[in-house]
């Protein structure tokens, strides 16, 4: 890759958005000693703004409130509360547009909109303010891969659980299993992963909307949104990951350069850290440095194979054939349902003069493809290739 290569951050992306998610870990090293962080650039993004805190993020105002107390009072029945709550956010979001922002509840509900995390604020502020014990996980979903200017996003997803109130849970621990589920795709195919702590649903909420005042091009918002979801969760990756973007696009490599390496000394096989740092190195003409995390980068098993697919393309199209489909070849091995690399393999084979290559990893991207769009277009190139189609007309 040449000095020349655009900047091009991974962020990890709440669903269909570009909101933040990640692990919040101890802060507390193996020999008992406490990392310490580099220092922010503070001088570098002005004077603090107004971040909101949490009782503003689960505030509802006296309309919400009056609305969930009329629909209560028609059933008068707190035996399934945590069901009359599910039904009640299901029909009073019923014109909700799912492709918002992230929002806190009171503006979620005037707005009708948010994402993902606003559908969990809206699910939370309501069960806290009918004291229902509520908890939240952290969803493994196939990735959504979204670019948007010069920023590559991924997703994660949260959903929320509503558990019956505590003296129709003490009557049998069976009930418990009786809990409602808030999601936001509630079809879409998905595991769960792990229950999220408040400090870390938290931190995810002030990261996503960091997150959105940089794609915004607000680099100041989005700094202290950032630095006050890293109070919360110190060592959580995705909020040193955006620390580090935020400082290197306001022109401080260098504290960028010690937030990625403070990062990876916590989560060292972090794929967006390593990308990011191994971009940042490069750009900086520092061919050795990159080199290694690059040979890092090609092997590193991940579940969430979006970011190398990135970088094989980006290598891809500067002429780098050999390390892109080495990157791609890693994809296939550890995932063999990724039609994109079969998709990346045959361009670079087809571009390599290796037809009958080509129209295999074609086939194979053809029969893994869900997508009608991701059909349509395998299809079409396969019968490009069949048809013998001149050289001007190769595969993108």
């Amino acid at each position: 890759m040449t000095s020349t290569a655009r900047w091009k951050p991974l962020l990890a992306a709440c669903l269909l958005f570009g909101t933040l998610a990640g692990c919040s870990l101890s802060t507390g090293t193996k020999d008992g000693l406490q990392r310490q962080p580099p220092v922010l650039n503070y001088p570098l993004f002005g004077q603090a703004i107004e971040v909101p805190d949490e009782a503003e993020l689960f505030a509802l105002s006296n309309e919400q409130i009056d609305a969930l107390n009329d629909y209560l009072s028609l059933r008068n029945d707190p035996s399934d509360l945590h069901w009359q709550l599910a039904r009640f956010i299901e029909g009073y979001l019923a014109g909700f547009d799912y492709w918002g922002r992230t929002l806190t509840a009171s503006k979620a509900l005037q707005e009708q909109q948010g994402n993902c995390m606003s559908l969990a604020v809206v699910t939370v502020a309501f069960s806290r303010h009918l004291g229902l014990e509520h908890d939240l996980q952290l969803m493994r979903v196939p990735p959504v891969y979204e670019r948007q200017s010069e920023f590559v996003l991924v997703s994660d997803h949260v959903r929320t659980r509503i558990y019956p109130s505590v003296n129709l849970a003490q009557e049998g621990s069976g009930q418990r299993m009786h809990r409602a589920i808030i999601d936001y795709f509630p079809d879409r195919e998905r595991s769960p992963s792990r229950r999220v702590s408040k400090d870390e649903f938290l931190a995810m909420y002030y990261r996503n909307v960091a997150a959105e005042k940089l794609l915004d091009g607000d680099l100041n918002s989005a700094f202290w949104y950032a630095e006050h979801a890293g109070k919360i969760s110190p060592d959580n990756s995705s909020v040193l990951n955006l620390l580090a973007i935020v400082h290197r696009r306001a022109g401080d490599p260098n504290t960028a350069e010690a937030l990625f390496n403070h990062a990876l000394k916590i989560h060292p096989n972090d794929i967006n850290l390593l990308h990011n740092l191994y971009t940042l190195l490069d750009n900086q003409g520092r061919k050795y440095e990159a080199e290694v995390l690059l040979g890092r980068l090609a092997v590193l098993p991940d579940h969430n194979p979006f970011p190398r697919l990135f970088l094989a393309r980006q290598l891809a199209d500067e002429g780098q054939f050999h390390q892109a489909l080495r990157i791609y070849q890693s994809i296939t091995d550890q995932m063999p349902h990724m039609h994109e690399a079969y998709w990346g393999i045959a361009v670079l084979r087809y571009k390599q003069g290796d037809h009958r290559r080509a129209r295999e990893a074609m086939e194979s991207a053809l029969e893994l493809a869900r997508a009608p769009r991701h059909e349509r277009l395998y299809s079409a190139k396969l019968h490009s290739l069949d048809s013998g189609i001149s050289s001007s007309h190769t595969v993108p």
